[in-house]
């Protein structure tokens, strides 16, 4: 998809891609986190039972909004807690 293209998306777009995205890669699995400064999104479920999951998330690239957490997963298409 264009850069340019996807920086013009609304949220609810963005949220559609992502959600339509989901669906075709990780069987709908969709995780987004909201932490006290940012915002993360991922394809896929983590199991935060563990420290796998838990460095899953850390690792993941945080964000100020779920707009850009959103475009920056439609671009990068981050999926975690798979094989």
């Amino acid at each position: 998809m264009d850069i340019d293209k996807i920086q013009k998306l609304d949220l609810e777009t963005s949220l559609a891609i992502a959600e339509q995205m989901a669906t075709q890669k990780q069987g709908g699995h969709l995780t987004v986190f909201r932490f006290t400064t940012h915002w993360k999104c991922a394809f896929g479920t983590p199991c935060l039972d563990g420290p796998e999951g838990r460095g899953e998330v850390l690792q993941l690239k945080a964000f100020p909004t779920l707009k850009e957490a959103l475009l920056h997963l439609i671009v990068e298409e981050q999926t975690i807690g798979g094989p």
